[in-house]
């Protein structure tokens, strides 16, 4: 990383552990005013929360947030593209926002979504190339959120594959990725494998979940060389939401950041 790309990093992760929780709250242009972030006022009710080291978010709740100094001492992200669920191939995440609009408001990094659907690799490879030549311009960094759409019956075919996109995301100089938990949690280590020091790995929250579940997640997703967490319905739609940030705040940076592997 640039220098400049590397102050603009720090804000999304703890100084002393290098781990971090983000929190994505780019849902409504895709599936409306979701519960929990229904408005500004219910994010203002835990943005302040800080857990949450940084927010994922569209330029218009962005700059919502900003005007009521919500932001303050948060890592900023612009999410770039998107489509609506109403969309007859809502997979095909269109290019929304420019970096340089992203940069006006005050972006410490930008990210983009990338579903593979096995028909659409072209588009999804084109557009991450031409965002990260943008972003290189800039020194800012750039998180995937990327996710196969494709259905395997075994799970080192769907280990493979994810690990195929990944190499793909960070061989087209991509920061940091997102990726969806794994239908079995045991898959985290072996898809983590020797991936940590090439590109920073968070593991994505979900369809809400039991708490006792995300700390597994978690614990087990650190533990096995993720950065951190980028979770958001798991995070905004809980009732005891406070509690819950700070619970996972402990559990994240207090994880021996060792291989899963070494651990008997």
């Amino acid at each position: 990383m640039s220098a400049g790309k590397k102050i603009r990093w720090s804000r999304f992760v703890n100084q002393e552990s290098n781990k971090g929780i983000i929190v994505p709250i780019d849902h409504g242009l895709t599936m409306g005013p979701l519960e929990g972030i229904n408005n500004v006022q219910r994010i203002a009710n835990w943005i302040e929360h800080p857990a949450a080291n940084g927010i994922i978010a569209h330029k218009g709740i962005i700059e919502r947030l900003a005007c009521r100094n919500l932001l303050a001492g948060k890592g900023v992200m612009v999410h770039l593209n998107g489509m609506s669920t109403l969309a007859n191939d809502p997979t095909k995440k269109e290019w929304l926002t420019s970096i340089e609009s992203a940069l006006r408001l005050g972006a410490d990094g930008v990210s983009i979504e990338l579903l593979f659907n096995g028909e659409n690799e072209t588009h999804n490879m084109k557009l991450l190339g031409r965002v990260v030549d943008e972003a290189m311009i800039y020194s800012i960094p750039v998180l995937v959120m990327a996710k196969d759409m494709n259905r395997y019956e075994q799970a080192d075919k769907r280990v493979h594959a994810l690990r195929q996109i990944i190499r793909m995301v960070y061989e087209l100089g991509a920061d940091a990725i997102k990726i969806p938990q794994p239908e079995n949690i045991n898959e985290i280590p072996p898809l983590l494998h020797e991936l940590s020091d090439d590109i920073a790995v968070f593991l994505a929250g979900g369809a809400r979940c039991a708490d006792e579940d995300i700390f597994t997640i978690a614990s087990l997703a650190i533990r096995s060389g993720a950065t951190g967490l980028c979770i958001g319905r798991n995070v905004f739609q809980r009732p005891e939401l406070n509690s819950f940030l700070s619970s996972l705040h402990a559990l994240v940076h207090s994880q021996l950041n060792e291989s899963i592997y070494a651990i008997s």
